[in-house]
């Protein structure tokens, strides 16, 4: 069976799984107040270029969101995502149990624009509405699409110019860092939103994310925030110590995403090379695959996927690969089909 259903099914790259087990006889303290979680932030700051930056673990990509989205927000105001955001669809209403509502807004695509944006925020302009207080996007976004720097600056100027905060989703940043179509590196993310969070979990880490707070005003009072919502580790030396392993090593945070990279990249000429159409441009590790019905049923003997919508009468059928995806994976998951 070919596994291309997720990028989060199993358990940890190998030098992860090594250095839990070299720790296992230590005492630490903690909620995140041990050395491994220290030297984690310093090495992540470093990578990032910038030491004045607030860093949190949290367990996995539905705190870091919850969080991201109502750390320095009020009652009264909301979130702009766009409709298929993946807080609006995929997390069970989690942030508007906060109390904090999701201003949506249907896109082209998966991406949010500064022209959606200026059409979408001229309508907050009585007391009936709610108040627009934080822009939501992902990237790689929900249909597996990079922003480039350019569409990020606009974004963010936008915000800027209206009084909101901009974060940024990164469960599959790493899979946009490692794409031919990102023109930026790491670093350049702190003068680009507000808050954002490199994703661990679909990148190789047993489980994990580590959110990243660069403005000021939203560093206040953050852990009680986190310990209120039950996303503050007590073992929080755990994700400590899977992040000072990745980033102990040049590039090691996308070291995986850049060989799932090139493994759905050969998935997706694959799939055009046998006259298969492509529902959405490839750019990441996910590879979207027009299918008739009696495809999917021939497919779902030899594979596994997911199914995500429909389109001109066919099924969307999403491939996903990762760090352990081999090219005799590719191979034999195209000869099958």
């Amino acid at each position: 069976m070919y596994f291309f259903l997720n990028d989060y099914n199993d358990i940890g790259r190998p030098e992860i799984l090594e250095a839990i087990l070299k720790a296992k006889d230590e005492y630490n303290i903690g909620y995140g107040f041990d050395s491994h979680s220290e030297n984690a932030r310093n090495l992540i700051k470093k990578s990032l270029k910038n030491e004045n930056v607030d860093i949190h673990f949290v367990p996995g990509g539905t705190p870091a969101n919850v969080l991201g989205v109502t750390c320095g927000m009020r009652q009264e105001n909301s979130v702009i995502a766009a409709t298929s955001g993946h807080i609006q669809g995929h997390e069970a209403g989690s942030i508007e149990a906060t109390g904090i509502k999701i201003e949506t807004i249907k896109t082209p695509t998966g991406k949010l624009t500064r022209k959606l944006l200026e059409e979408k925020l001229a309508n907050f302009n009585s007391e009936l509405v709610t108040v627009p207080k934080k822009v939501y996007i992902s990237n790689t976004t929900e249909l597996g699409e990079v922003y480039t720097k350019k569409e990020l600056e606009d974004i963010y100027n936008f915000c800027k110019e209206n009084n909101l905060y901009l974060f940024i989703d990164g469960a599959r940043l790493a899979a946009a860092l490692a794409s031919e179509k990102c023109d930026y590196d790491i670093s350049e993310f702190c003068k680009l939103c507000d808050v954002f969070y490199l994703g661990g979990t679909k990148n190789g880490l047993m489980f994990g994310e580590a959110l990243v707070i660069v403005n000021d005003d939203l560093k206040k009072s953050f852990i009680n925030l986190q310990k209120q919502k039950g996303y503050l580790l007590a073992k929080g030396f755990i994700p400590g110590i899977m992040f000072e392993t990745i980033f102990s090593k040049e590039d090691g945070y996308t070291a995986g995403a850049d060989h799932a990279y090139k493994m759905a990249e050969n998935l997706a000429n694959g799939f055009l090379t046998k006259s298969y159409e492509l529902a959405y441009p490839f750019e990441s590790n996910q590879v979207f695959v027009k299918l008739s019905d009696s495809e999917v049923e021939k497919f779902k003997d030899f594979a596994a996927f997911e199914l995500m919508g429909d389109m001109d009468n066919k099924k969307i059928a999403r491939f996903v690969t990762t760090y352990r995806t081999n090219e005799e994976d590719i191979k034999g998951f195209l000869a099958n089909i």
